[in-house]
């Protein structure tokens, strides 16, 4: 008598399940890496901003004044004498908040990590380059 050589569904369904078992435990932690990294960006793209903010007070004695976050990403936005590109919006898609902004002050805002803000908070920069997490004294 001749055996095929293929596999049961039995060991088919076994294979699967163990494929779905890692894959269950991985994504967690790939997405989790995921949030922390974008939140790391998030954080250097806010202090590139502030940056170019003070550089624009120290050379001229003021800062710019914008009204909304698209008008401070403009192509035409003063900033760009200081940093080379100024992000219209963070790596989760939403844009970033200007709380305040005046010629003497500012205050720019980004939100933390969707449902996961007790780890990764809101945070913000204002005018001398203050950073700030929402939750804690400085």
């Amino acid at each position: 008598m001749k055996r095929n050589k293929a596999f049961s569904l039995l060991e088919i369904l076994i294979g699967l399940a163990i494929i779905g078992l890692i894959a269950s435990i991985a994504h967690p932690m790939w997405k989790n890496t995921q949030n922390k990294s974008n939140y790391e960006v998030s954080r250097i793209q806010l202090t590139e901003v502030a940056k170019a903010m003070e550089k624009h007070y120290l050379e001229k004695g003021k800062y710019p004044v914008f009204s909304d976050w698209g008008q401070l990403s403009a192509t035409e936005t003063p900033l760009l004498e200081y940093t080379t590109k100024v992000p219209k919006q963070d790596p989760w898609g939403r844009e970033y908040r200007i709380i305040e902004s005046a010629e003497d002050k500012y205050q720019f805002e980004a939100l933390g990590v969707p449902g996961k803000e007790t780890e990764y908070p809101d945070f913000s920069y204002s005018d001398g380059l203050k950073f700030k997490e929402k939750g804690k004294t400085s």
